[in-house]
């Protein structure tokens, strides 16, 4: 009887001890979620504040209203996991609010971006060359295609010395085929021929209609902007076709003096408390340290 009793008193411990571990094992989890979610929202509260604060400093500072686009993977983000950002219809929406919101103001857009869809950019750079007071855009790294089209409407495009803007040549394509650049597919549908398939067609007269699109809006854009040449003659159509024609790669780096040299009002006076401003946002890679 008595090695029954120590039987049962051992096994009612063992388990005891398997429900208290599942209960904590359970517990470990929950709080491990939290963090996850919790803790990276509080950071970028943290970061933001500053974010803010560094804003209306500028602000005071320069005298305008500034507003950033910053496209880039932050190291904190929701549950700990970097999300590639571009423009988008959602960023269109608040630039053109914020434009709106502040008529009376000249204004300053800090850009940082990869680019983006091409009906968002127009949006944007048309709302922000139609803004009554001075404008600026500042490219502290870079600001390619979509990017380089809202950086155009700008009454003038501050970059840091080693900045880069790039073409604007549209690129057209779909899921399956993959995405060219519009120049490609109406030299494939035109070196091919009667031999070139429908899908080639089609993307052929797309891309033809697009780069269409874009001239129309770059000229727009650079109206009375670009320097004459030698002789006084207009540079338009020149520049125009030297971003949008498909005669560099999209991927072209075009530093602050060579879009000088192209005729774009371009200045290198670059703040450099934007440099400062830059320094908050957390990059996802840390490959490159160094002592501060």
């Amino acid at each position: 009887m008595a090695f029954g009793s120590l039987w049962r008193n051992n096994l009612a411990t063992l388990e005891n001890t398997t429900i208290s571990l599942w209960d904590l094992m359970t517990l470990l989890f929950i709080l491990l979620f939290l963090y996850a979610v919790i803790y990276p929202q509080s950071q970028l509260k943290q970061i933001r504040m500053r974010r803010m604060s560094k804003l209306r400093a500028m602000e005071k500072q320069h005298g305008c209203k500034i507003l950033t686009m910053i496209h880039r993977r932050e190291a904190i983000s929701v549950f700990g996991l970097p999300v590639y950002q571009y423009i988008d219809e959602e960023d269109a929406e608040q630039i053109l609010r914020w434009i709106r919101q502040y008529q009376d103001y000249p204004l300053e857009l800090i850009l940082h971006t990869p680019g983006g869809q091409l009906h968002a950019s127009i949006q944007i750079a048309r709302a922000l060359r139609r803004h009554p007071k001075n404008t600026r855009v500042i490219i502290p790294h870079y600001s390619m295609s979509g990017g380089t089209i809202i950086a155009l409407a700008a009454n003038e495009i501050v970059m840091d010395k080693d900045a880069v803007i790039g073409p604007i040549d549209p690129q057209i394509g779909d899921f399956m085929r993959g995405t060219f650049p519009a120049a490609s597919w109406i030299y494939a549908a035109e070196t091919k021929k009667e031999k070139a398939d429908d899908a080639t067609l089609v993307m052929s007269d797309i891309s033809r209609k697009a780069l269409k699109l874009t001239r129309d809006v770059a000229k727009e854009l650079l109206e009375g902007k670009i320097q004459p040449g030698p002789s006084g003659e207009s540079r338009l159509d020149e520049v125009v076709d030297k971003l949008v024609s498909g005669e560099m790669i999209h991927s072209t780096p075009l530093s602050a003096a060579d879009a000088k040299a192209l005729g774009l009002p371009i200045s290198t006076d670059f703040p450099q408390e934007v440099h400062e401003f830059m320094k908050l946002f957390k990059p996802v890679k840390k490959n490159v340290e160094y002592v501060e």
